[in-house]
């Protein structure tokens, strides 16, 4: 029998929002070999589950249709000689696309099912639907689910190009199987 799948919480920075306050998740040299985009993964992460009242879920799923693109674009402009900065380790470790999903796991002392989905167009909807049925099916009873982008010049006139609008997302989710507290059902 399939459990009723609950959102209990949902934290999301918009384009345009002012960046928080970021100093109570990371010391002043964390957040200097951050890039924004993981700063914004890991802070909305935390509001969410301090939302639904969890301090570590069972799962962390995460949806990204480009990973951690500024972080690429740099490693790969130092290794073609593009810019005057010395190749730098943080660009190449933070430029995969996984980054975001592990780094979140780690902060949290999550040590269960931990995964990303990299489906251009469908990156969001593919962690939505594999943290809501691991819960239908009893397999874990909470999962963070997360939805992150950003935007970078290079890749906004590349997606403008094909005739694609450009979006950032900062997108956090606390799925459940608990319908106490709950704020929506999920439907799927």
């Amino acid at each position: 029998m399939m459990r009723k799948v609950y959102v209990h919480a949902r934290c999301e920075l918009m384009p345009g929002d002012l960046e928080p306050d970021y100093r109570s998740l990371f010391s002043v040299m964390e957040a200097r070999r951050m890039g924004r985009l993981l700063k914004r993964g890991v802070w909305t992460s935390a509001e969410a589950l301090k939302q639904a009242g969890i301090d570590v879920p069972e799962a962390v799923v995460i949806g990204t249709d480009f990973g951690c693109i500024e972080n690429s674009e740099s490693f790969l402009k130092a290794l073609k000689g593009l810019e005057d900065a010395p190749l730098r380790p943080t660009h190449f470790m933070q430029s995969t696309h996984n980054t975001i999903a592990s780094l979140i796991a780690i902060r949290l002392g999550c040590h269960g099912y931990n995964a990303t989905y990299s489906h251009r167009g469908r990156s969001y909807e593919s962690a939505l639907q594999d943290a809501a049925t691991q819960i239908a099916l009893g397999d874990i009873d909470n999962a963070l689910v997360g939805w992150f982008d950003e935007m970078t010049p290079n890749l906004s006139a590349s997606l403008l190009s094909q005739g694609i609008e450009p979006k950032e997302h900062a997108l956090a989710v606390v799925l459940s199987a608990n319908p106490e507290g709950a704020l929506d059902i999920l439907s799927f």
